[in-house]
């Protein structure tokens, strides 16, 4: 092997030797700035780039350097982070394509949000119904409790109001939470919409169903 060579007197000589078919040779040059040859990699080349050379000294291939701990550690982030990048381009795909096939125009988004949006109005004003009915019963509860002014409510009655207080304030959390899934609703309709919109200018055409004209 030889050592301490200039990398293009190697090369020079190299080019001058007679090289049997098959033969392989390979060059590097050391972290500490020497030249080494020889029919395998050089052990000491490991850290730095390798050049296998043909028979006429040019270059066959270039073996990398192996890959420092922090190397290898950033390779496999970029891998991780390629793998998720891909699922979620698939992800996205199935849900642009779900999107072109429940959806012929942006007007049939906004009939199906009206829809959605009107089925849970429904609810809020069927639970403002009951509320009412449970108002209405908390007067009479509490008209019935004006002749214990002065006495100590009987357990029945004030179970009663106990109840009464507590169906009022589960009413009122239902609608409030009908409410947030109102909100959550149109702003889902709204993602949805601004994609189809953006699918359809980028040229992409809704799947037309069997019982389209």
């Amino acid at each position: 092997m030889a050592l301490d060579r200039p990398f293009w007197l190697t090369l020079a000589v190299l080019a001058m030797l007679p090289l049997g078919a098959g033969a392989q040779l390979f060059v590097c040059k050391t972290p500490g700035g020497r030249t080494l040859t020889g029919g395998e990699p050089p052990a000491e080349c490991l850290d730095s780039v390798i050049r296998e050379l043909n028979s006429d000294g040019s270059i066959k291939r270039v073996i990398e350097p192996r890959l420092t701990p922090e190397q290898k550690k950033g390779r496999e982030l970029e891998k991780q982070r390629k793998h998720e990048r891909e699922v979620l381009a698939q992800a996205q795909l199935r849900k642009d394509r779900a999107l072109l096939e429940t959806y012929a125009s942006e007007d049939e988004i906004e009939a199906s949000r009206d829809r959605t949006l009107a089925s849970r109005q429904a609810l809020i004003d069927r639970a403002n119904q009951q509320l009412k009915e449970i108002k209405m019963d908390h007067k009479r509860l509490g008209d019935e409790a004006e002749f214990y002014a002065k006495r100590k409510l009987p357990d029945k009655l004030k179970h009663a109001l106990d109840d009464n207080a507590t169906l009022q304030e589960q009413q009122l959390h239902a609608i409030d939470d009908i409410r947030a899934d109102m909100q959550r609703i149109n702003e889902r309709y709204d993602t949805e919409l601004g994609r189809f919109r953006q699918l359809v200018d980028q040229g992409a055409a809704p799947v037309q169903r069997k019982n389209d004209p």
